[in-house]
């Protein structure tokens, strides 16, 4: 599957997509839950790891390789228990 651009996402369809992490927020109520925002420039959608405070080596600044299917909620888009990988950063990779 080709990576998608986060401001070109068709919602309920599955998706992926590469970006960095800016912002990671740990829930406990109503429900566990984590909550991370993914930009690639275009565009921030929001996964939601359900169950999860936290996942080791996810903080702010990090490439994620993301896989999914995204939605709608609030007016925010998101993607709820991903599969994730984490990637190089592309000056790295060269």
């Amino acid at each position: 599957m080709t990576r998608t651009a986060i401001a070109a996402v068709v919602l309920r369809r599955p998706a992926v997509l590469v970006g960095r992490v800016v912002a990671v927020r740990a829930y406990v109520r109503p429900w566990v839950r984590l909550h991370v925002e993914l930009s690639d420039g275009t565009g921030t959608l929001t996964l939601r790891f359900m169950g999860r405070t936290e996942i080791a080596g996810l903080a702010p600044g990090v490439r994620l390789r993301v896989e999914g299917i995204p939605s709608i909620e609030n007016e925010t888009i998101i993607m709820l228990n991903p599969h994730y990988v984490f990637v190089p950063d592309e000056a790295q990779s060269e």
